[in-house]
């Protein structure tokens, strides 16, 4: 019997091996809490800004309104409280937004830090 097992262990290579592994698995797993991050953020100011827009939009469409009463010179009056109506509700929409975003980021505050706190570990 010449058959012989021979088995050689090299601790460098194993190190070097588990370190490009460990490069792409912290990778996949970084980019979805990443990505989940980026979600959470997004969905805490996406209904202050749905709600300026239409904030906006109203108070612009009751500017319009009262901008047209005043070109018939009959409606002048009316024409003019209407506008001035309407700028103040467009002098809402940023107010609005900044409330409800500040509303929505207390309450996903949680989630948002305890996922930044788990990637600020991993990198």
């Amino acid at each position: 019997m010449t058959e012989k097992f021979n088995y050689t262990y090299s601790a460098k290579e194993r190190a070097e091996i588990e370190a490009i592994r460990k490069k792409y698995e912290s990778s996949e797993k970084t980019s979805d809490k990443l990505a989940e991050l980026k979600r959470l953020d997004k969905q805490a100011e996406l209904p202050g800004t749905l709600a300026a827009i239409g904030i906006g939009t109203a108070g612009t469409l009751l500017l319009g309104t009262g901008l047209a009463l005043i070109l018939k010179t009959i409606f002048f009056i009316t024409g003019l409280l209407i506008g001035i109506f309407g700028l103040s509700v467009m002098a809402l929409a940023l107010p609005a937004f900044r409330k409800i975003t500040q509303i929505r980021r207390k309450q996903l505050a949680p989630e948002i830090l305890r996922l930044s706190e788990e990637l600020e570990k991993e990198i």
